[in-house]
């Protein structure tokens, strides 16, 4: 496509000089000058169109580095090259959309997991257990639009979230575990249509 434009380009041009030094009318040159131009623009719109398209995040490594600084006391490059790093625990498993983040005495663990919704985006849950008594537990839900992730906690969570529970985010499947401190199971909440549906262990 692009190689038989150029020569269609080329040959108006060798045309245009042609009739220039055969003096052939202008209404003719004017003729030529806007052949050339529909070719042109033809190649450019057809340019446009292959070029790709801008995309939001796509893995979990994407929405992670999307996190708002609440969750962070280390820096941007930190979160990254610290936290994400293989030598202390972390896992980044991008084909299950999942990932954990390890801390330590100032930062807080984070671990974060995809749930596909039936557009085909994502659900992105942020979950820290205080098993320690050291941080503050949190269980949170966004979703991306319009270039930010917004909070959808309220309309995904069947029942309220209790920060003396435990919530095991999962590596695999879509179901999140909820235990007491001392580990006894109390229900599952399950990845059902956009939202989690309740039950009981």
């Amino acid at each position: 496509m692009r190689q038989s434009q150029l020569a269609l380009n080329i040959w108006f041009v060798t045309r245009v000089r042609l009739t220039m030094k055969k003096g052939v009318p202008s209404r003719f040159l004017s003729f030529f000058l806007v052949g050339l131009f529909i070719s042109v623009a033809s190649y450019a719109m057809h340019a446009q169109t292959k070029m790709p398209k801008a995309t939001g995040p796509r893995t979990v490594l994407d929405y992670y580095t999307l996190l708002p600084d609440k969750y962070f006391e280390a820096n941007r490059e930190q979160r990254v090259n610290w936290m994400l790093d293989p030598k202390r625990g972390a896992i980044v498993d991008v084909k299950n959309g999942y990932l954990y983040a390890p801390g330590d005495g100032a930062q807080t663990d984070i671990y974060v997991c995809l749930f596909k919704r039936s557009d085909g985006t994502y659900l992105i849950a942020v979950n820290y257990d205080d098993k320690n008594g050291v941080f503050e537990s949190f269980l949170d839900f966004y979703v991306y639009h319009h270039g930010r992730l917004r909070d959808v906690g309220k309309s995904v969570m069947p029942v309220a979230f209790k920060k003396r529970l435990h919530y095991g985010l999962p590596r695999y499947g879509s179901t999140i575990t909820v235990t007491n401190k001392s580990g006894k199971k109390l229900y599952d909440l399950v990845w059902v249509r956009n939202v989690f549906r309740l039950k009981r262990a």
